[in-house]
């Protein structure tokens, strides 16, 4: 196949971290471009008020909320609900919002209100003008105020309608989920997503930059600009400057510019460096418009022969899936939530994330530049054929081409796009749809490949996606011997499960022994040639009487294909580019065992706390010395039981101590795990792992005592009075020497004073409907998490938890 060359940039994104309510107020100085956080300050009534369009509409009983905001986590599990075990049985309905704010219209002045994304069948009015309808709940759109805004006094209501379930798979949320601003230009401007930087020459020596800007003229008459564009290098100092003189006739016209940056630097997730170009419109003295879009200079290289290749480099793509929803906050994720997250997979060493099966938020790309992920950005899940019920398949066939649209011009300058995906898992596509919807992305862009997850029947696509059946055996060889040219992509590979704390000695397989609901009836028999088998660990189960509702977390309890067993394959077949495992996190829905509020896929749990698992990827996917040991060393009862010890650790060599006595010292095996048959007994086990025969990285776990005091720690010490930013505080209950109790699942209470509020309370039990939003949570396995948001008032948050029989914990944090 053809190398496909893929040189591309990032483009601007309106988010605006720790935006005060003073400060978006009002626009500043009249000309340049003003955004207005517009998040701040809705009243909220969940309910169909038809009459709420109206601006003269009395909402003063409607409740305050600050969006970004979920209506459905903040309501109770029902398991009668008709999400069923695909929406986590939690509501919808149909939820209606207002804003009120003052206006001053200006002559030539042009308003737009973005909204990132409101979920879903959104119907927005001001001042009770329609603006408009958009059905896709995970697309970001803007409506034109400028016509309707008053002098003083105006009205946005927004009706979302999330009543018909199920509406998507898995958990969506409902509501305003993602931010609001207001965007203010002249009427001569450089629209919403209005530019696109590409490079399309690139060597270490120089870069050549093409830079597409959109123009738009609602004048009314011929306007006499100048478009001057200052390219910034990652450290601000300015390299280039590029000028152009033009006449700009009412309508809409697209320019391009060119500029030279010598000696590159280059993006890449080891070292993400982005460029800033700084477009400036000017009739004369004045300036009409200051637009800034981040790019990045990399060269992306994807073919059969060499994987993917970026900055000339062969890697792989060590890449998770992750849906949208935030646990406890559902799917109106803070920053923080999003930045805690994306910071865990990045120490993990995962380098790239799909965003399955939908778009994420604005914020979550620039995230991704920032910290270095690579991205394949996915459209759809479905498309013209409902998966779920009630979901955009509906709207599919009228609405496509424009979110589309809106999506490619949205995310194609950002430098952590690497690939486009257009649809998951499509029932029954037809090969035309697939090559319309192929063509339409590439008028947009011609940077990146499509791929499309299990996709690989219709030709149309660059990069054939597979997902579950990747994981049998043979079936990705067998296909490469048909099309020996085609790169090929684990969109969704590998799928194993497992629950943090629980382990079982002896291997699972979830369609012989928890099979989810569409593999009733099928035979293991007929089945288990299509499955990578895993050696039992132990004759006999060790540990018994687990919940039907929990897997091990050896890794030991799979679907097709184990962790290991799918790294060795991935590594050995250059062809395949990457996987993306089917979890990062866990995530509301898909409960494949009922009734549970998800299946165990992730890497993390619903609280975010790492799994066992996260420790075996980082032995496969990160260069930092580590070592890691599982399972927990409490087992009373179990004395002089061989109880099968795992390290996971990139380094050589291994030795596994038990109370200070050396239990041998083993080498990484080709098995990519080292085990030892260790007989029970309380105390200490440590593991030191060594590389060339000295020590680069060492751990422990010792044998906990009774469960006595609760240990609060927060994630950080001091926070800013922003109503944004969030302390993630984690409470683990500990004997009287600190060692967590790994069984404990006390019910914590909790009390919080100062400018603060709980946000979410979690603790990754998957069969715990207990309300995510109340100040109490037990401990699952001796851990449990609580969210708090900031006010918009300094002063220190006190948390206080308490539990009956164990000692109190506290922690204090200082907001400014």
């Amino acid at each position: 196949m053809k190398f496909l060359q893929l040189i591309f940039s990032c483009l601007l994104v309106f988010c605006f971290w720790g935006t005060s309510p003073a400060r978006a107020a009002q626009p500043g100085a009249t000309g340049t471009q003003k955004t207005i956080d517009f998040d701040f300050d809705w009243r909220f009534h969940l309910g169909d008020v038809s009459a709420a369009k109206e601006k003269a509409f009395d909402d003063r009983q409607w409740r305050k909320v600050d969006v970004p905001h979920d209506f459905s986590i903040e309501q109770d599990f029902d398991l009668n609900h008709p999400s069923g075990w695909s929406g986590a049985y939690l509501p919808g309905g149909i939820g209606w919002y207002r804003k009120t704010f003052d206006w001053k219209p200006a002559k030539d002045q042009k308003v737009f209100v973005q909204f990132d994304g409101v979920y879903m069948n959104s119907d927005v009015w001001v001042n009770g003008h329609h603006l408009g309808k958009r059905p896709y709940g995970y697309i970001s759109f803007q409506y034109d105020l400028s016509p309707y805004l008053v002098n003083g006094q105006n009205v946005i209501a927004v009706r979302a309608d999330n009543s018909k379930l199920p509406s998507s798979r898995w958990y969506t949320g409902s509501g305003i989920y993602r931010h609001v601003r207001l965007a203010v230009t002249q009427n001569v401007f450089i629209p919403t997503w209005g530019t696109f930087i590409s490079t399309p020459q690139v060597t270490k020596d120089q870069a050549l930059v093409q830079l597409q800007i959109d123009l738009e003229n609602a004048s009314g008459q011929p306007t006499k600009l100048t478009l001057l564009t200052d390219i910034l290098e990652p450290g601000g100092k300015k390299v280039t400057q590029v000028s152009q003189q033009l006449t700009l006739n009412p309508g809409q016209r697209t320019v391009t510019q060119k500029a030279t940056i010598s000696k590159p630097k280059f993006w890449s997730p080891e070292k993400p460096q982005r460029y800033q170009a700084v477009h400036r419109l000017q009739n004369g003295k004045q300036t009409l418009q200051e637009y800034t879009t981040y790019f990045g200079v990399r060269t992306v290289e994807v073919n059969a022969k060499d994987g993917f290749v970026l900055n000339g480099q062969k890697m792989k793509l060590n890449g998770v899936c992750n849906h949208h929803d935030g646990g406890p906050v559902g799917s109106a994720v803070p920053e923080d939530v999003l930045y805690r997250r994306l910071k865990l997979l990045k120490e993990m060493g995962c380098n790239a994330i799909r965003t399955s099966h939908n778009p994420a938020a604005p914020e979550f790309y620039t995230m991704a530049d920032t910290m270095g992920f690579l991205v394949l950005d996915e459209a759809f899940d479905g498309w013209d054929k409902p998966k779920a019920k009630f979901d955009y398949g509906l709207y599919f066939k009228d609405w496509w081409q424009k979110d589309l649209a809106d999506f490619i011009k949205r995310d194609r300058n950002h430098p952590s796009v690497v690939m486009w995906s257009i649809g998951n898992e499509v029932p029954e596509f037809e090969p035309e749809r697939q090559r319309e919807l192929v063509e339409a992305l590439k008028k947009l862009d011609t940077t990146r490949p499509v791929t499309q997850a299990r996709g690989s029947s219709s030709p149309y696509i660059d990069i054939p996606g597979f997902n579950g059946e990747g994981e049998m055996p043979e079936t990705l060889e067998k296909f490469h011997q048909k099309h020996p040219d085609k790169p090929l992509l684990g969109t969704e590979i590998t799928h194993s499960l497992q629950t943090r704390g629980v382990y079982a000695s002896k291997t699972s397989y979830r369609t012989r022994d928890f099979p989810a609901p569409w593999e009733d009836g099928v035979k293991w028999e007929n089945f288990k040639s299509k499955v990578f088998m895993i050696p039992d660990l132990t004759q006999e189960e060790v540990f018994k009487n687990n919940s039907k509702f929990y897997q091990s977390s050896y890794d030991n309890a799979i679907v097709r294909i184990g962790v290991r067993d799918q790294h060795k394959r991935t590594e050995s077949l250059d062809y395949l580019i990457g996987t993306f495992r089917w979890t990062g996190f866990d995530y509301l829905g898909e409960a494949t065992i009922q009734p549970a509020r998800t299946a165990n896929f992730g890497i993390l749990d619903l609280a975010g706390f790492p799994k066992d698992h996260y420790y075996l990827y980082q032995s496969l996917w990160s260069k930092k010395p580590m070592v890691h040991l599982l399972p927990h060393w409490t087992h009373p009862g179990k004395e002089g039981v061989a109880i099968p010890v795992v390290a996971y650790t990139n380094a050589e060599t291994v030795e596994l101590f038990l109370n200070g006595k050396s239990l041998g010292e083993q080498k990484m095996p080709e098995d990519l795990q080292i085990v030892w048959q260790v007989p029970y007994q309380a105390g200490t086990l440590k593991a030191i792992a060594r590389q060339g025969g000295k020590v680069v990285a060492e751990t422990s776990v010792s044998t906990a005592g009774a469960a006595s005091n609760i240990r609060v720690t927060p994630d950080k010490k001091q926070a800013r009075a922003n109503k944004r930013d969030v302390i993630h505080m984690e409470v683990d209950i500990t004997d009287t020497q600190g060692n967590l109790a790994p069984e404990a699942d006390n019910l914590v209470k909790f009390t919080l004073t100062g400018p603060g509020k709980i946000i979410g309370v979690e603790n990754g039990d998957i069969i715990d409907f207990a309300s995510m939003k109340i100040p109490q949570r037990k401990a699952f396995k001796g851990k449990c998490l609580v969210m708090v948001q900031t006010t918009d008032k300094p002063g220190e948050i006190v948390l206080k938890a308490n539990a009956d029989g164990l000692k109190s914990g506290e922690v204090k944090v200082q907001v400014k």
